[in-house]
């Protein structure tokens, strides 16, 4: 295998036949490395559906060597025939990790991104930026296979918030509902990624645009701040639940900033950790604030820093404590941390990032270190643009270099881990009407070692060989794993939801695990929901040279043995097309094969009733011109819903 190489041009123009070599670029001078005559990126777009693909996956083979290997293999990536096609020059893989930039581009502007359960990435953009654009989009990029489908949206979710639900479906809340002012949008939709479809559900009491959403223990999501239908800020929290859907409004004592930096701590409390300089708590039962418990070291608002919950780990008696960096414009390096199992937490100042950063992003690695990366010196200045990036070790507190991106990273860029712990880094968007294409990959250091020649080669990574794919909180649970000897630790990552310099879902609890049977490891998994949420989360091993394996995903819940109804709808039998003030006839049915269905959640959205509780709800009317997705969720007696409720469109026409 012969990571290291990078191709410069993958494409081939015109000639897709041609047999002549591509190019190969070796910054080190370390690797003999050659290609086969005819191995081709094609991109093939079906412009009604939006539908960009390429095949098939190009392959490298060593000179000296047998094997071929995908550039997905060659770089410890996943990602199929995305073909790297620069990096650069001087970078160590070993100790600095290595870019790479994709050979195909993301085709709407990525400005809220979050992993889902299926491995896929959920891209919602909705009018991109741009006030003449009255089409809203939405996309799913498979990192396996480099498809991205792009879908039309019923209205704009620009810059909305969005975090999972427990069933792994995401809730996209607010957007916008005009420019110049920007008026915030009450609507509130679910993305299903089994169906991979969208639907809306209840309508928050007021408008939401760069509102944050955090989960709760319960697993109830909460939104905070955000501008309103009318351009004021919304000082209220509103609490979403499926059974009962947006709970009354509990007005602040205080406005916070746009898109709040909020962390779930582990007694069940929010907390605010940033823009502004004072750190407020957020008691979920009570629904009140606590205001000013922590000061910041820093005396000015670190606008567009980033802050990140490190990691949870049994063995410190999960121990909660916050990084605090960047942001402010010129931008600061500095960071902070404050330790909120403190009797009278205190931000302190800890080592600083090699550079200052504005529209930065922080990604947690199944390691536990921090990528930094990405924002500038001067805001939305891409000739001010902090290239390099940072890993930070909480352990130490130190910081060490993380290779260079290629791409100016600014307003609106995401960053994401992905299950193969690689971590994908889209957008930049600091001019209306365009925005950075170009997608590239970083791979840590930890996927690189050496061979005794000194060349660099992958790093040889622990496997699961199998996992449950759902544990209850408390319960052990087994892991098999030929590596069970050489496992260091055990991880859940949350997947993320980034958005803005902040990353409104990731977390990592570390479990403690001890070796059962030869390959296999009993753990056990978080305690509580304030630990960790429930949800879906990526289950990672890393051995004892501090490699991660490619991730399962593990469904975290309160009820493990229960299996969720299914829900059906009978009447309408299939989509709709009727008429303005017209009327359909609404009525379904569940089955729950361990229990007994206890309710159900119909929302019809303009409809007349707007929601009902009711199995067969009858006629609803639609006054209003659109299209309208109705949905029906079923609920048992142990609590569970039906993770892919059943829908159905209704159009409304004059």
């Amino acid at each position: 295998m012969c990571p290291g190489k990078n191709i410069l041009d993958m494409s081939g123009g015109d000639d897709a036949q041609s047999s002549s070599s591509h190019t190969i670029w070796d910054p080190a001078g370390m690797f003999n490395l050659s290609l086969p005559p005819v191995f081709q990126t094609v991109l093939v777009v079906n412009l009604r559906k939006e539908e960009f693909m390429k095949s098939p996956i190009p392959s490298l083979k060593c000179a000296g060597g047998n094997a071929f290997v995908t550039l997905g293999t060659l770089f410890g990536l996943t990602i199929g025939g995305g073909a790297a096609v620069h990096n650069a020059a001087g970078q160590s893989p070993v100790t600095n990790g290595m870019w790479n930039t994709l050979s195909y581009t993301m085709p709407i502007n990525p400005i809220h991104c979050s992993v889902m359960h299926t491995g896929k990435v959920l891209v919602v953009a909705g009018s991109e930026n741009d006030p003449d654009e009255k089409e809203y989009r939405a996309a799913v990029w498979d990192p396996g296979t480099g498809t991205i489908v792009v879908q039309d949206l019923l209205w704009d979710v620009f810059c909305n918030g969005m975090a999972a639900l427990p069933d792994g479906r995401w809730v996209i809340v607010g957007g916008n509902e005009q420019y110049d002012p920007f008026h915030g949008e009450p609507r509130a939709t679910v993305f299903d990624p089994a169906t991979e479809k969208f639907n809306e559900v209840e309508s928050m009491a007021h408008g939401r645009w760069y509102a944050t959403v955090t989960e709760l223990s319960d697993g109830s999501l909460m939104a905070f701040s955000g501008l309103t239908e009318t351009g004021e800020f919304n000082k209220s929290v509103e609490i979403y639940a499926l059974a009962t859907g947006w709970s009354a409004e509990y007005v602040a004592p205080w406005t916070s900033p746009l898109y709040p930096r909020l962390h779930l701590l582990p007694d069940g409390n929010v907390f605010y950790a940033a823009e502004g300089t004072s750190s407020n708590l957020f008691n979920p039962t009570t629904k009140s604030w606590t205001m000013n418990v922590a000061h910041t070291v820093y005396n000015k608002n670190r606008t567009y820093g980033s802050t990140v919950l490190l990691p949870l780990r049994p063995e410190t008696g999960y121990i909660p404590k916050v990084l605090s960096m960047g942001g402010d414009d010129p931008a600061t390096a500095t960071a902070e941390i404050i330790d909120l199992s403190a009797s009278t937490p205190t931000w302190r100042s800890t080592a600083p990032m090699s550079l200052p950063r504005i529209q930065m992003n922080a990604v947690i690695l199944p390691t536990g270190k921090v990528l930094a990366l990405g924002g500038s010196a001067i805001n939305e200045d891409p000739n001010t643009a902090s290239l390099a990036a940072d890993l930070f070790d909480p352990v130490g507190e130190t910081w060490a270099p993380a290779g260079v991106g290629e791409y100016p990273r600014l307003y609106h860029s995401v960053a994401l881990l992905l299950p193969d712990a690689t971590v994908w880094v889209a957008g930049s968007n600091p001019v209306r009407g365009s925005y950075e294409e170009h997608m590239e990959i970083y791979s840590p250091a930890y996927l690189f070692t050496v061979d005794g020649s000194a060349k660099v080669i992958p790093a040889p990574r622990p496997t699961i060989t199998s996992a449950p794919t759902e544990v209850g909180y408390g319960a052990k649970f087994n892991i098999r794993t030929p590596n069970s000897t050489d496992v260091s630790s055990v991880v859940f990552v949350k997947p993320g939801s980034s958005t803005h310099s902040f990353d409104m879902e990731q977390r990592l609890v570390s479990l403690a695990f001890q070796p059962g049977a030869t390959g296999t490891l009993k753990a056990s998994a978080p305690p509580n929901g304030s630990m960790a949420p429930p949800g879906y989360y990526m289950l990672f091993l890393i051995n004892q040279a501090g490699v991660p394996s490619t991730a399962k995903f593990v469904h975290l819940t309160s009820v493990p043995k229960d299996r969720p109804p299914e829900g059906e709808i009978t009447s309408p039998a299939q989509d709709l097309t009727i008429g303005v003030g017209q009327s359909v006839d609404f009525a379904g049915r569940a089955k729950d094969r361990d229990g007994v269905v206890t309710g159900y959640s119909w929302i019809f959205p303009s409809g007349t009733p707007s929601k009902s509780s009711v199995r067969s709800p009858g006629l609803v009317r639609f006054k209003e011109l659109g299209t309208y997705v109705v949905s029906m969720t079923a609920f048992d007696d142990a609590g569970a819903n039906d993770p892919s409720p059943p829908t159905r469109t209704i159009v409304v026409e004059p």
